[in-house]
């Protein structure tokens, strides 16, 4: 089968290539993959800033067609749409295991970072790791369950939210996007999203279009000013951090209210950052970190999809057959792309 391997570390070092179709096991289930989202993650691969295990094949936000089960599978049959999480290879005994958070597992291997992924014509994946599709959603949509799972553990499970809390969302990517329409899906009063410059061309304007409250370039206004405006000089109820860049880090202190909360979803770089930790002190904040997604946020996404509340359509700028995978990553680098989806 054709597959998208990332062969050794460094830059690049990735390649189109035939490789042996998964042999399904007796607990394994078969999919062709039918979409698969390319993720920040997989863009980071290729410029080696992100620990793999390579030789192993790229990708892990997919959607598929289940084309055959193990003799031990009992709960799904073939032809079903699915999608799957990620935490393959859990040990279950662990505290993490045992407490329902097997996504932060010391012995979990996700696919395409530890283990063979999904740009590739075949995934095979554990059972119990796989959701059905709803009839009404596409193959596509379906690719952005996972990022979209990611949001709704860290925001909707770990933060919450308050009703009628204010929202400023920090970052208009993918991951900002969906935590946005989340945030005002599940009770906020008023939802503002803050990019820069570089978002003026295609982020910024999809923010308008998926109707947050306020979209605010911090480039050209002082978004503390904007959100003590919009609060009669209170601060945000909430801030979700979606940037993973000191400077909106710092901002997000800023702007909320004492007592508030922030919501860390953006990762860093390997550099050391530089934030502003006595301010956070002093306002007594709440900072709740977030890595992964839980087994839960992934029916609430697709329940969410099922009722066509939550626009993950919208996202995808790009959709091309997974031969292009090398053209994606270039227009990535850009700045061209808010979601692309590559079809095996």
């Amino acid at each position: 089968m054709k597959a998208v391997v990332k062969l050794k570390r460094g830059r690049g070092n990735i390649a189109l290539m035939d490789v042996e179709k998964p042999v399904c096991g007796e607990r394994d289930v078969l999919i062709r993959v039918k979409a698969v989202g390319v993720c920040g993650t997989d863009y980071h691969i290729y410029t080696d800033e992100y620990d793999t295990c390579p030789p192993m094949i790229v990708g892990h936000e997919f959607s598929g067609e289940v084309v055959e089960v193990g003799k031990e599978v009992k709960n799904i049959k073939i032809g079903e749409r699915v999608v799957c999480e990620v935490s393959v290879n859990t040990c279950g005994v662990c505290r993490y295991c045992k407490t329902g958070n097997y996504q932060i597992c010391p012995s979990k291997k996700a696919p395409g970072t530890h283990i063979d992924g999904a740009y590739a014509e075949f995934i095979k994946m554990p059972p119990h790791l796989v959701h059905k599709i709803p009839d009404n959603v596409t193959f596509e949509e379906a690719a952005v369950v996972e990022p979209s799972a990611i949001v709704a553990h860290s925001l909707l499970e770990r933060t919450k939210i308050e009703p009628e809390d204010f929202v400023v969302v920090m970052g208009p990517g993918p991951i900002g996007l969906l935590a946005a329409q989340m945030a005002r899906i599940y009770g906020a009063r008023a939802v503002m999203i803050v990019g820069t410059d570089i978002d003026k061309k295609l982020r910024l304007p999809l923010a308008n279009k998926l109707k947050a409250d306020y979209v605010v370039n911090a480039s050209e206004t002082d978004v503390v000013q904007k959100v003590l405006e919009m609060t009669n000089g209170m601060g945000a109820d909430l801030v979700v951090e979606c940037s993973g860049a000191a400077p909106a880090i710092n901002t997000g202190i800023e702007l909320l209210r004492k007592h508030g909360r922030m919501c860390v979803i953006g990762i860093p770089g390997p550099e050391k950052i530089q934030i502003n930790w006595k301010k956070a002190v002093l306002k007594a904040i709440n900072v709740i970190f977030n890595f992964s997604s839980s087994s839960l946020s992934w029916d609430l996404v697709l329940s969410m999809l099922n009722r066509n509340v939550l626009d993950v359509k919208s996202l995808i700028s790009h959709k091309e057959p997974l031969e292009n995978w090398e053209t994606v990553f270039k227009e990535i680098e850009k700045g061209n792309v808010i979601k692309a989806v590559l079809i095996p």
